[in-house]
């Protein structure tokens, strides 16, 4: 019995030095990127972020405010769409959608600097996606932490989602996305990994029963 309850504590302390070392990491890179260093490593600042306690993979898809923004900027409301994109990215500096109307804001408002850095964010975000695969097939499908990055990294195509499935492949499980170009009508279905995401939920499953 004392062998299992010291097994038991080794197995908890490890579980959270594991924690602790993800913390770090993300903690570290998005310190890097904030001081103005874009040439962090954003593959390594997105898994991070997806192994942080309590993080929601489908959070960010279902935030409101990302709504309130799309209408911001539908109405050209400057001020509006820079308050609402700064709270995204506070609550989450991934966000790619964010960092692309902030930069819209700034070009808009002739402060070319942060500009700048804050479209090389979403680029360097959107690239760290584009690098992980080619979407053509599930098997070398694009590696997401998040289903609103799917859309983000679609937007950025230029191509418009007809419909969205979830098959299994050998890597795991992967989102098969058909979309549209609206130039020429041409279908195509894209792949994500979303093992990623399954993980994340495990984890917040288990933390939640454990509370």
């Amino acid at each position: 019995m004392r062998a299992l309850c010291v097994a038991l504590v080794f197995l908890l302390a490890a579980a959270g030095w594991a924690g602790a070392a993800q913390d770090a990491d993300y903690d570290m890179l998005l310190a890097q990127l904030k001081a103005g260093n874009t040439a962090i490593d954003f593959k390594a600042l997105r898994y991070a972020r997806a192994e942080l306690p309590g993080y929601n993979p489908y959070e960010a898809l279902s935030d409101p405010t990302k709504g309130d923004l799309i209408r911001a900027m539908g109405a050209n409301d400057l001020a509006m769409v820079a308050t609402l994109a700064n709270q995204i990215i506070a609550r989450d500096y991934t966000d790619i959608d964010a960092h692309v109307a902030l930069a819209a804001v700034f070009e808009r408002r002739g402060q070319r600097d942060q500009a700048v850095f804050d479209l090389a964010v979403a680029n360097g975000l959107l690239g760290s996606i584009r690098d992980s695969g080619d979407g053509m097939t599930p098997e070398s499908a694009y590696v997401v932490i998040g289903v609103a990055e799917e859309y983000s990294f679609l937007g950025a195509m230029g191509v418009q989602v007809a419909r969205q499935s979830l098959v299994q492949a050998a890597r795991g499980p992967v989102d098969a996305l058909e979309v549209v170009n609206p130039a020429n009508g041409e279908r195509r279905t894209v792949y994500f990994d979303v093992s990623r995401l399954f993980d994340a939920m495990a984890r917040l499953g288990g933390t939640q029963k454990a509370q």
